[in-house]
């Protein structure tokens, strides 16, 4: 009886880690995962941390409440350095202090209409740019909200 409850347990704890039953932007970020983050989907196949991370900043740094989001560029190819990806940051409590980041993080944004979406999706939350502003930004979308997260331009990083 034990071992089942013990075995339970480590199932959920699993399941959390890889945001099963996380279906809005607040919940899969407001608490990031640690590289290599969760497994996202582009046009519903996995694709590798090398073309899509999004993970937690780095505990050394006390930034643990942010997700940096890194994407090969253009979307669909793999990264190995930064001049071959683009990076955008959720950084709700403002904790980085970088002037690389030039907007504002927008917890309630309204997609622009000539956004589309990039194919890349976690359960129900989608990644969306936008033409008018995909030097500026990247659109976080789930079924109660979409998220603006800025782009850092150079990245950021933490040593």
């Amino acid at each position: 009886m034990l071992l089942g409850i013990v075995a339970l347990l480590l199932l959920a704890w699993g399941a959390n880690r890889l945001g099963v039953g996380k279906t809005s932007v607040a919940a899969l970020f407001d608490y990031p995962p640690d590289y290599p983050g969760y497994t996202w989907t582009r046009n519903g196949q996995a694709v590798s941390p090398q073309e899509l991370d999004v993970s937690t900043g780095g505990k050394h740094c006390n930034w643990q409440s942010v997700t940096f989001l890194t994407v090969g560029w253009p979307p669909g190819n793999h990264w190995v350095g930064s001049s071959q990806a683009r990076q955008y940051v959720r950084d709700p409590d403002g904790v980085v202090k970088s002037g690389y980041i030039s907007e504002k993080l927008v917890l309630r944004a309204t997609l622009p209409g000539d956004a589309l979406p990039t194919g890349y999706q976690h359960g129900s939350v989608q990644l969306f740019l936008s033409p008018s502003d995909d030097d500026l930004a990247i659109y976080v979308v789930g079924p109660d909200a979409t998220e603006r997260w800025p782009r850092s331009n150079p990245m950021t990083g933490c040593i």
